[in-house]
């Protein structure tokens, strides 16, 4: 095979068709599609075995028996996995037919890099579904020596679900496990720790917002929030392994801080006392610092960048309260 899809599926039936139709219909042949139900509860497992049993040489389907979450969940996907290159997708998403054959055609020219990425489109529904975007303004890709050129690293988005990643640098490092955000670290220190990357911005990769599976986001109070430090440390851990963080410390230490600085902004949003989201976010600001740096030692600009002008202005009214003792 020369793609393997990863596609890990916890109760997200109502799109779930969309997401295998844009896989069985790839126009790249070699490939395998290995679709873990992770003990969903919603008739997901009846359409999984209708679409195995029509494209039998294609899918693969397990099922897990007891919730694993997704990183787990890929985690097992990736042993499974034969494909020269290895590529996730989340089940309530889809993708261009073409995705996969362009990737993997362009990486083959440009002699195997260890990385290739494309753009992602945010849609609230699957009227894209069958349009393949022939017209792609940037078909031939970028390539992007990381030891040159590692500030492109931070315009990429931390998704897995819009790249493939050479076998070789995925099975060995895997996935944090029962913790959010853990695209962070695996796909940021696969990409820190990569020589080139082969960079598109095509529409290739639709990203569903407001729907109900794997990826989706709420505004109700998060237990987990603390996961983001073990995310953040473990990101630093992955590069410490290599001679490449101090190489590329500043950059390692601004994400860190970005995506920690994102937690406080859906603690904002959070519906309760508001004396408690102010005691929280003082909290988290204050972790941040302690453990990453000063946040304002870096440009507004940049900062900005990342996370918004505007979320940015709310960050600074946080800061600017006083500071807790912890």
């Amino acid at each position: 095979m020369k793609v393997s899809v990863i596609v890990p599926i916890y109760n997200s039936v109502k799109y779930l068709p969309d997401c295998l139709d844009s896989l069985v219909n790839q126009t790249l042949d070699e490939i395998e599609i290995i679709a873990i139900l992770d003990a969903s509860f919603d008739g997901s497992l009846e359409i999984l075995k209708d679409y195995e049993k029509r494209y039998p040489d294609k899918i693969k389907v397990y099922v897990n028996s007891h919730n694993l979450g997704p990183g787990a969940t890929r985690n097992i996907g990736i042993s499974i996995a034969s494909g020269e290159y290895i590529g996730f997708l989340d089940s309530d998403d889809y993708v261009n037919f073409g995705m996969y054959k362009k990737m993997y055609d362009m990486a083959v020219k440009n002699n195997y890099p260890e990385i290739v990425t494309t753009g992602i489109v945010f849609v609230k529904d699957n009227k894209y579904l069958k349009d393949n975007f022939k017209e792609s303004f940037n078909t031939k890709g970028r390539i992007i020596n990381v030891l040159n050129n590692p500030l492109d690293i931070l315009d990429k988005s931390p998704s897995v679900c819009n790249k493939i990643f050479r076998r070789d640098i995925v099975k060995n490092y895997p996935f944090v496990e029962n913790r959010m955000w853990e695209d962070v670290a695996f796909s940021y220190a696969k990409m820190f720790r990569a020589n080139r990357i082969l960079s598109f911005n095509d529409a290739d990769y639709f990203y569903r917002r407001n729907s109900e599976g794997v990826s989706a986001k709420s505004s109700k109070p998060n237990s987990n929030i603390l996961d983001i430090f073990v995310i953040a440390d473990t990101l630093e851990k992955e590069l410490r392994k290599t001679n490449r963080f101090e190489l590329f410390k500043d950059y390692i230490r601004f994400i860190q801080i970005s995506y920690s600085l994102y937690r406080i902004l859906e603690i904002l949003a959070w519906d309760i006392d508001e004396e408690l989201k102010e005691n929280l976010c003082k909290i988290m600001n204050n972790l941040i610092i302690d453990k990453y740096g000063d946040w304002k030692d870096y440009p507004k600009e940049l900062l900005s960048s990342k996370i918004g002008i505007i979320e940015l202005d709310k960050l600074n009214e946080i800061r600017n309260l006083n500071k807790l003792k912890i």
